[in-house]
């Protein structure tokens, strides 16, 4: 939802209202940069993101500052971000990239005790799909050492841009080349890890896996 405090002043037209729109960008997102003012110094800091009913959780350790704050209701901002492309103008005042990006506004909810698991669940199949199922479950001390909040989507803003080249027109007759050059995202070839034991092969979902 659009607030005062989220409407987009620059280029307002690239501001999009559609919640499919911010649902796909929510859903798509692995990193969430979230900032926040301690003691009067701005931070900003990428973690690990995921999807959690009408809300977004983030995690992080209990030693981290950030979750401190997030834990004890700081205002915070979060930010995810896609690059879709670069947008290649005849000049580059008119140069720019194609993106979708999200914006909330508000305080973090701390995930009780009788929630973490199954938060911490969501978490995991989001950046893992497929995987939680093969995994042992993790120790009471690693549930207590882990931190997971989740992050109202109430107040949020969103902005999409992906229009073509506008160069003004004494660019025009160039013969400079312009146009939209497409950044796509994929994982590589798996590479096992140092001390795994022969034999064991690579999961077939893991080729299931996508980015964006």
């Amino acid at each position: 939802m659009m607030s005062k405090r989220t409407e987009v002043h620059r280029s307002p037209h690239k501001q999009n209202h559609d919640p499919e729109v911010a649902a796909s960008i929510i859903s798509r997102a692995l990193v969430a940069h979230v900032a926040i003012a301690v003691d009067g110094q701005p931070f900003a800091l990428p973690v690990a993101c995921a999807p959690y009913k009408d809300e977004l959780l983030l995690h992080g350790s209990n030693a981290s500052r950030l979750f401190k704050a997030l834990m004890d209701g700081t205002p915070a901002c979060v930010t995810i971000t896609h690059i879709e492309g670069l947008v290649v103008a005849r000049s580059s005042f008119e140069s720019s990239m194609h993106y979708q990006s999200l914006m909330a506004l508000g305080s973090a909810r701390l995930i009780g005790e009788d929630e973490k698991r199954p938060a911490l669940q969501a978490l995991t199949e989001h950046l893992f799909p497929q995987r939680p199922t093969e995994l042992r479950e993790s120790t009471v001390q690693e549930v207590s050492a882990t931190s997971i909040v989740a992050f109202p989507l109430n107040e949020i803003s969103v902005k999409v841009s992906n229009g073509q080249p506008k160069d003004k027109d004494i660019d025009m007759d160039s013969d400079i080349w312009a146009g939209i050059l497409p950044i796509k995202t994929s994982y590589g070839e798996p590479i096992p890890a140092d001390n795994l034991r022969p034999g064991i092969p690579v999961p077939e979902y893991i080729a299931t896996w996508v980015v964006g």
